[in-house]
């Protein structure tokens, strides 16, 4: 077994090169397919019309003319119900995504598209260099460093896949979150992560980094990056910015944070999704009869007693991290964690943030001693989304463990592992 390994680590080199190029020739072939790409290319496009960003107009529009069931399918009103089910709040981020966004509306939706995979296929790369590099995080002494990142891109790659066919905007997020929790410089790491958060609410939660080791001047720089990046829209179109942000604002943000039931349906894995799918008729009205969801019925005010409960669970090992020395990368794996489980909207691609928190605890437990129990449980962990996919059990099956939310169970088991390995390995040292 071992010569097989070092054999192995030996070709990682070509191997991770193939693997590298499978996932270029996947992005390429899948750029001409509808994708999540095209709600961010449409919603550039509606900057130089004035339209808005989040086509909710088509909702208001629609609920003041319809009085009646017949009044739905008068043909007059049939050019709203298409915007309703196809247009109407498919893009959800901020207004700033958007506007940066606009010079891809130059070009044919496949041809933006396509420049759009490569971006993430670069940032993927850049992604992987990164952490390879990275002294804190890699392990130098590890015999197989070349099969550990081997091993993340191959539990990853569920998420990968997801991530290419969606089209997604998340490793060009992980890339900007990386370099500014990495960056020396205390205005480039603030100014990045203002861009991260401007692009996508979620990765704010790392401010709790810039608190943990007292980086308050990147704190600082945090703000005025949110300030400027958010600025530069205004200078384009000030009316629309501002009415688009408002929007925003009451629409999108302030549904996510009061009500769980924003897109509750069956591949979203989220924390609020899965209470709403569990307990909230009509939740996922075309998913719940077939698995005889919800179990029981709970209130929207009992439902977030629960949120807090588990927020509760969940913040409890970060503030004790937050109490011993040098847990940086533990917190940040936990954080990249935090960021899916706890979002409104968790897809399955949202799950390629494991990248991070994935590569961090397998150079961890290999260079640990006595590992053999350790890795065992943390490559069963590690499996189970992989396990959970069509290939293995069959489209049924991924339907029904997609409604019950595996991912977010598997990700939870991941996250306690890396506490219970990071308060462990303190106790050791002590």
């Amino acid at each position: 077994m071992w010569k097989f390994l070092e054999t192995l680590e030996k070709r990682g080199k070509w191997i991770l090169c193939i693997l590298l190029v499978i996932f270029l020739v996947l992005s390429v072939s899948r750029s001409k397919q509808k994708s999540d790409f095209l709600d961010y290319y449409h919603a550039a496009k509606r900057w130089a019309t004035g339209e808005n960003l989040y086509r909710f107009d088509a909702a208001f529009e629609l609920q003041s003319k319809v009085k009646t069931m017949e009044d739905l399918f008068q043909p007059e009103n049939f050019h709203l119900l298409t915007a309703l089910q196809n247009e109407t709040a498919t893009y959800i981020y901020p207004p700033l995504f958007s506007f940066l966004l606009i010079p891809f509306t130059y070009l044919t939706e496949p041809n933006a598209a396509l420049l759009f995979e490569l971006l993430s296929w670069i940032s993927l790369l850049a992604i992987l260099y990164l952490i390879f590099q990275n002294r804190e995080l890699s392990n130098s002494s590890s015999p197989f460093p070349y099969l550990i990142l081997l091993a993340t891109l191959v539990f990853n790659f569920r998420f990968l896949e997801s991530h290419i066919q969606n089209n997604q905007v998340g490793l060009l997020l992980i890339l900007l979150v990386l370099v500014s929790l990495t960056a020396k410089s205390h205005w480039q790491s603030g100014i990045l992560l203002a861009l991260a958060v401007s692009i996508k609410i979620t990765p704010l939660v790392f401010i709790f980094l810039y608190v943990y080791e007292k980086q308050y001047k990147r704190i600082l720089w945090f703000l005025i990056g949110i300030f400027l990046w958010n600025a530069i829209p205004l200078l384009y179109h000030w009316d629309y910015t501002i009415q688009m942000t408002n929007e925003w604002l009451t629409e999108i943000l302030g549904n996510a944070f009061s009500n769980p039931l924003l897109r509750s349906w069956k591949n979203n894995q989220s924390l609020s999704s899965t209470l709403a799918k569990y307990f909230v008729p009509g939740a996922d009205m075309m998913n719940q009869p077939t698995y005889g969801l919800p179990f029981i019925t709970l209130s929207l005010p009992m439902l977030k007693i629960i949120q807090l409960v588990f927020m509760v669970l969940f913040g409890i090992p970060l503030l004790l991290l937050w109490r011993k020395e040098n847990k940086k990368w533990e917190i940040i794996s936990l954080l990249f964690l935090v960021s899916a489980l706890f979002s409104g909207i968790s897809w399955i691609h949202s799950f390629i943030i494991c990248l991070i928190p994935i590569y961090f605890i397998l150079n961890q437990v290999i260079s640990s001693p006595n590992n053999k129990k350790e890795m065992f449980v943390l490559i069963l962990i590690l499996s189970l989304p992989l396990l959970a996919h069509r290939t293995f059990v069959g489209s049924k099956i991924e339907a029904a463990l997609s409604m019950f939310s595996i991912l977010f169970y598997t990700t939870s088991l991941l996250y306690f592992y890396i506490v219970r390995f990071a308060l462990r390995e303190t106790e050791n040292r002590n």
